[in-house]
């Protein structure tokens, strides 16, 4: 058998096993572990951060509602999203024996069970997970809004439906007062309540459960809301305006509390100048805070350049160039297809067609220095199956993996794409890097493919619209893909100027955008310092130089291998490992042209034929046995026969 036969062998072995041992115990790599991620909330937020080993013992069987939010800590909506949800759990934060505010980082590849088992398709997510919920819960999925009042009033919605349904019966009772009668209200409430506050309000306001909870640690007093389909206790206690607010005391008459400023902080100052006129006291730490705070105005908390560099988060030196660096594209590679698909519970369907196109463009046209039949293996096997889980996937390329170690040329971490902050840049700018060395270098590859000129526009618009986790980024790149006609892309060059277009109109949009490294401003690139050429006079492009620019820098001959692995030092088995990759490779090139329907190569076909007849050869040598051992009994047994009869006779 050839070399040539060998290479395939070892190929279709590696399938048949990863194929049916694809649910074996693998053992688990921290993504987080390679690539630092810090998370976008600590301690001082009033959140509780959760993660794989404290989430279920959390948010199971407690006595307290949580409200979690699942965050992706690289995703720019979660960059712009995490001052809001941090100045709402400090908003809330005298609720927190009634309801706790707490995230979970599903950026961190420990985590990623977890996400993948609550259904997080994308981000941020928030969920609500009921008092004394019960796994399989899943949590109630509630609405992200980037104003706190609005994510207040979601909640406390949230909370009322709560006691509607019977839970949540130790809490105070935020359900709108029903009585017509106020003389007997004391009946149901406990010696140690002096007062009791009436607030009357609008049918569609908040305000009243707001005060209740805020206010609900001061055991000296009971607040209700009154709502104004009330009618016979409005018009009794001539109530025409709203808000209004009555106070009950124990032995006197009701008084009528005027509110100056109709809000929340408003309402809460009433009833603190009116307990204090009758000498009583509130507890500080039931004081409101001010909530007058801007929200833009709320940075989030970061370290100072020494400590990142202590921690190893910044390093001393700087990479600069204009450079496309190989573990640039293999980080965003990993991240991809060992973070961001397997969270995906069950893949099929539209999902399924997108992950195949995208796997297959990675095959043939991803530069892994070392593991080129890794892709190719994976493609092959997925594109076998109809559906597939997120698990069942990543097991499949962990498995791989691990079986044609080393895959990667290097340690995984960002080089170009390096932000100056760990939550600044990283997957997002590999995955544009990525798309871009794809599409130049199949233009490159497939000068003539005018038959398929948006193949990896296709591949790339279905992983983002599928897979890709940040749900705002997504939903803009579709709808810029629809605007901006991508599928109207009718050669191989215009694919490369409709991403290289695209990405400088995101580069527009997030401009001065929070999420924006302040160090890598977003630019209209190439910046004229790496392309002096590309603009004209006047300032617009000169799209035949730009196009010369991206071939260049995108080009397989132009990857810098900055902190790859240039000599790789094997031992006597990777390197056959690595020999045997080479030998595949060279199949392909010798034989791509020479396929069946069924996409076996005439090497395919002829090892099956060699197999088939050894096969044959070893069931007829094995039958020809058991028959002479079975002639041989029958003989044996005559004989035996023949001396009985003489010994009868």
């Amino acid at each position: 058998m050839d070399r040539f036969d060998v290479g395939l062998l070892w190929k279709l072995w590696l399938i048949s096993i990863i194929t049916v041992n694809c649910n074996a115990a693998i053992p688990k790599e921290s993504y987080q572990s390679q690539i630092s991620v810090q998370g976008l909330y600590n301690a001082s937020d009033n959140v509780v951060i959760l993660n794989v080993t404290n989430f279920k013992s959390s948010v199971y069987e407690d006595t307290k509602g949580w409200l979690v939010e699942f965050y992706n800590s690289w995703c720019g909506y979660c960059l712009r999203f995490a001052p809001v949800w941090k100045e709402f759990a400090n908003d809330i934060y005298a609720w927190r024996d009634i309801v706790v505010v707490a995230v979970i980082d599903c950026a961190d590849d420990d985590n990623n069970p977890i996400c993948r088992e609550y259904e997080i398709m994308h981000y941020p997510m928030l969920k609500y997970f009921s008092i004394n919920a019960h796994p399989p819960s899943l949590g109630l999925s509630m609405e992200k809004y980037d104003d706190i009042n609005e994510l207040r009033h979601s909640l406390i919605d949230l909370l009322e439906r709560e006691q509607q349904e019977g839970r949540g019966i130790s809490w105070p009772n935020i359900a709108p007062y029903r009585n017509y009668e106020t003389t007997n209200i004391w009946k149901a409430i406990p010696n140690n309540v002096k007062y009791v506050f009436l607030l009357f309000e609008r049918t569609d306001s908040h305000l009243g459960a707001e005060v209740i909870l805020d206010m609900h640690k001061i055991t000296i007093l009971q607040i209700r809301r009154v709502l104004s389909d009330n009618e016979l206790l409005c018009e009794t206690n001539k109530i025409t305006n709203f808000p209004s607010l009555i106070v009950l005391g124990r032995n006197e008459t009701q008084t009528f509390l005027k509110i100056r400023i109709p809000t929340r902080e408003g309402v809460f100052n009433t009833m603190k100048e009116f307990l204090i006129s009758k000498g009583e006291t509130i507890p500080e730490q039931n004081s409101i805070k001010n909530h007058s705070i801007k929200i833009e105005n709320h940075k989030l908390s970061v370290n100072t350049p020494k400590q990142l560099q202590a921690t190893g988060q910044i390093e001393n030196t700087e990479i600069s160039g204009d450079y496309l660096y190989q573990l640039d594209l293999e980080n965003a590679l990993k991240y991809s297809i060992s973070h961001e698909i397997p969270l995906h519970k069950m893949i099929k369907d539209k999902k399924m067609d997108a992950l195949k196109k995208y796997l297959n463009v990675l095959a043939e046209y991803f530069p892994l220095r070392y593991g080129n039949i890794f892709l190719e293996t994976t493609r092959d096997i997925i594109k076998k199956r109809n559906n597939i889980s997120g698990e069942e996937f990543s097991q499949i390329i962990k498995s791989i993996e691990e079986e044609m170690s080393p895959v990667y040329s290097g340690p995984s971490k960002w080089i170009g794409c390096k932000g100056s902050k760990e939550r600044y840049r990283g997957y997002p700018c590999g995955l544009w890097t990525m798309f871009h060395m794809l599409t130049v270098n199949f233009a490159i590859l497939n000068k003539n493919a005018e038959h398929e000129p948006r193949k990896i526009l296709e591949a790339m618009h279905g992983y983002i619209e599928n897979f890709f986790g940040c749900a705002d980024c997504a939903q803009h790149f579709v709808q810029m893909a629809t605007k901006n006609k991508m599928f109207d892309v009718s050669n191989v060059n215009d694919s490369i100027l409709w991403l290289w277009s695209a990405h400088n109109e995101v580069n527009t949009r997030l401009s001065d955008d929070d999420t924006e490294d302040p160090k890598h401003k977003k630019i209209q690139y190439p910046a004229a310092e790496h392309c002096p050429n590309c603009r004209y006079e006047n300032g617009t492009w000169n799209e035949e130089n730009v196009l010369v620019y991206l071939k260049t820098k995108y080009n397989y001959t132009g990857i810098n291998y900055h902190d790859s692995v240039k000599t790789h030092k094997n031992n006597g088995n990777n390197s056959n490992k690595l020999k045997i990759r080479q030998e595949r490779l060279v199949l392909n090139k010798y034989t791509n042209n020479k396929k069946t329907g069924w996409d076996f190569t005439i090497f395919d076909i002829s090892i099956c034929v060699v197999l088939y007849v050894a096969s044959a050869i070893i069931l007829i040598l094995v039958c020809i046995k058991f028959a002479v051992k079975r002639t041989y009994r029958k003989r044996h047994y005559v004989s035996l026969l023949a001396k009985c009869d003489f010994y009868f006779c």
